[in-house]
């Protein structure tokens, strides 16, 4: 399915070649004109993925205003076409709002690529704003833990290295060594008990966790995206050993252990890379 662009040009000449470089790859809707442009913008029949216009049409600049008030259209990238080559006018543009733009005279193989980034980026937005809103409508939160479920963490984590790619950021894996046999020997009941107290832990002892989840039975996983350094991740993970061996002596099992290991890094890394380092570093 082609994607769908409103193209707002008045220049004849602009207008042919505009239409023949991208009617390929997009379902075009043509205003010559401002006022006739506001009017499509305000019918909810139109819907499209960007708007190529030209910033030097008088009434551009409230045509652009006009859009981002629309709550319908307001995130649909603009991309403007230029033949000034005045600062303030381009500074403008952009604090309107616009999304790229392009100056004339137009080079075809540009306009054609920055279009279709623009209308691509936008379209993937859509779709992880739509898969955002299935997850947390199917309630892809563990019954027991009322934590994310691991597919929902997963994702969740993913998003957010995608966003934070050279920043710091942290995963540590937590396993419970026996629960295995807890739930073999003493029932379900009990075993359930010590899976909420772990996430209930975990939980306590970490102030800004920006995503906890249940990754398997014994199993859980925290995503920090914050500034921690080497050293205070290790005294971290010493010190909930530590708290977990006290909290160990009085009703958790003694053939019961807690392994904690973590991955901290600042390159581009995805979930899976950062899980298995993280595992790696298991210890008691």
């Amino acid at each position: 399915m082609l994607m769908k662009l409103f193209l707002v040009e008045d220049a004849t000449i602009y207008m042919i070649l505009l239409q023949k470089l991208l009617e390929n790859d997009f379902q075009i809707t043509l205003s010559k004109n401002i006022a006739d442009a506001k009017k499509i913008i305000e019918d909810e029949d139109y819907q499209f993925d960007v708007m190529l216009i030209d910033l030097i049409m008088p009434g551009t600049m409230d045509l652009i205003r006009q859009i981002k008030k629309n709550k319908r259209l307001s995130q649909v990238p603009i991309v403007a076409l230029t033949a000034s080559d005045n600062p303030k006018d381009l500074i403008q543009a952009f604090d309107y709002g616009i999304y790229d733009c392009i100056q004339k005279p137009i080079y075809e193989e540009v306009v054609l690529q920055r279009v279709k980034n623009a209308a691509s980026n936008y379209l993937r937005l859509k779709e992880l704003k739509k898969l955002r809103e299935s997850l947390m409508n199917n309630q892809q939160i563990d019954d027991l833990t009322k934590i994310y479920k691991f597919d929902t963490a997963k994702w969740l984590i993913d998003e957010k290295l995608d966003e934070n790619k050279t920043g710091q950021k942290i995963l540590f894996v937590f396993k419970l060594k026996g629960l295995e046999e807890v739930y073999k020997q003493e029932g379900s009941h009990r075993g359930d008990e010590l899976v909420k107290e772990m996430s209930d832990f975990i939980s306590m002892n970490f102030k800004n966790i920006d995503i906890l989840g249940r990754v398997d039975q014994d199993e859980f996983v925290c995503f920090v995206n914050h500034m921690m350094s080497k050293e205070l991740a290790y005294v971290r993970k010493e010190e909930l050993l530590r708290m977990f061996s006290q909290k160990k002596l009085s009703d958790i099992s003694e053939n019961m252990d807690l392994q904690i290991g973590y991955c901290r890094t600042c390159e581009t890394v995805n979930y899976e890379k950062m899980y298995h380092a993280a595992k790696k570093m298991l210890t008691k």
